[in-house]
């Protein structure tokens, strides 16, 4: 696709164990875009938002993030486009515990040396954490907690945002609460957004769906 922030081409991945668990595997992504990736467990979600977040390498094929290859980059590089460049939220929403919810939005600024309070009061305002700013991690619920892991993976204005399962510890509520951040997030703030889910109301978020089977990306009704 012209134009794509993130394109993976020709990936596989194998295990010694488990053989096979991308097979040839190729994706493009629009800024801006929201992609759903839709498998069961084992199937290979995780795997493969790890190698496009640079978290883990492809046995073969290139990634490719803003025009940049990102496959082969040293640790240190990649360490450099995971700050800038990616955002990432799990399962669990990762905050660090003894810090606040301003203080864990604001972390990846630290982090990239550009501290930015009218930034971190922009996100938490539009994720409705304004009033949770002072609280920790431990004092809020989980939806909460990772509408705040959405907020901080946004902080330094990343490109894309990969999304792993972000839904699965939730509640009805909640997980609308949740969806509605990455619509947010790409409607508001301009990332693309790729979220591995076998949740039937993550659908919703995105324009474009894939069936991740048998180590290949299918078009998903």
């Amino acid at each position: 696709m012209a134009g794509a922030v993130l394109a993976a081409r020709d990936l596989w991945k194998s295990y010694d164990a488990r053989g096979d668990v991308l097979r040839g595997l190729s994706l493009d992504v629009a800024g801006g875009e929201g992609v759903l990736l839709w498998g069961a467990n084992g199937s290979g979600k995780t795997t493969l938002l790890s190698i496009l977040g640079g978290l883990d390498a492809p046995t073969r094929g290139t990634v490719t993030l803003g025009g940049r290859e990102i496959t082969g980059l040293r640790e240190s590089e990649l360490a450099k486009v995971r700050l800038h460049e990616l955002g990432f939220v799990f399962q669990t929403h990762n905050l660090i515990d003894d810090l606040t919810v301003a203080e864990n939005v604001a972390l990846p600024l630290r982090l990239a040396r550009k501290p930015d309070e009218a930034r971190v009061a922009e996100l938490l305002e539009a994720f409705d954490l304004k009033r949770l700013a002072s609280r920790r991690p431990g004092a809020i619920s989980v939806g909460e907690s990772q509408r705040a892991a959405v907020a901080r993976a946004l902080a330094n204005g990343p490109r894309v945002l990969l999304a792993d399962e972000p839904t699965a510890a939730l509640d009805a509520k909640g997980t609308a609460a949740v969806l509605g951040a990455f619509e947010r997030a790409r409607t508001s703030f301009g990332a693309a957004v790729v979220m591995a889910s076998h949740d039937a109301d993550a659908r919703g978020i995105a324009g474009t769906r894939y069936a991740l089977e048998d180590g290949v990306l299918r078009p998903l009704d």
